[in-house]
């Protein structure tokens, strides 16, 4: 018979300890690194999760239809003072009451208190506020001049001319208020006007039409 106790497969002796301990410390190790490493990464390509910067790109020039009466007052939202800058006697007066009759309110009617001599048509008058007001103007009275002067309230002024015969027909006006137009929109070049030959200054700016 033998003595003793007979070992299991693993025998009696204490058990070995797995080295969780190193493991958790190697997890540990790996992290630290991984994270330095991203967020070395991220501060060259210029941080974290903000978005990248955006580069505005201008609009491109495209020409667009509009329909010019859209854009524009309706005649009794506009004030308008008539001078006769002609020997025309009672010309001024007749041309308010023709504008009086189309739905515009008239305000001073007189001799042109600038004492000009308008030898076109007519001009129109107008501030800096009232630009529509006088585009309006002008599809009753074709040919005009716009004139910007230094007023700051929305009346304009249309002061008859030499040429000046009449106001445009009613039928004419809506024809052309309603009439599509083509006009540039967007990121548009301002076009230049050539200088005149043996002229050392550049040709005169236009009034805004």
């Amino acid at each position: 018979m033998i003595s003793g106790s007979v070992l299991g497969p693993q025998g009696d002796g204490p058990k070995r300890k797995r080295p969780w301990g190193t493991v958790v410390v190697i997890v540990l190790m790996m992290a630290v690194i991984f994270g330095g490493t991203y967020g070395a990464v991220v501060l060259l390509r210029g941080g974290g999760n903000s978005p990248a910067p955006t580069t505005s790109t201008p609009t491109t020039c495209v020409t667009v239809t509009v329909t010019p009466g859209a854009a524009l007052p309706q005649p009794a939202s506009v004030t308008v003072n008539v001078y006769n800058a002609t020997d025309r006697a009672g010309l001024a007066r007749r041309t308010a009451n023709e504008l009086k009759d189309r739905g515009f309110g008239i305000g001073a009617v007189a001799n042109d208190p600038l004492g000009k001599t308008v030898k076109g048509v007519a001009e129109i008058r107008y501030g800096v506020d009232g630009l529509d007001q006088a585009r309006l103007l002008r599809y009753y009275v074709p040919g005009a001049t716009l004139v910007k002067d230094d007023r700051t309230d929305t009346t304009v002024d249309l002061v008859t001319g030499a040429k000046f015969t009449a106001i445009r027909s009613q039928a004419k006006v809506d024809e052309a208020l309603a009439s599509p137009v083509a006009r540039p929109s967007g990121n548009c070049p301002t076009p230049t006007r050539p200088t005149p030959s043996g002229s050392g200054s550049p040709s005169p700016t236009p009034s805004p039409s």
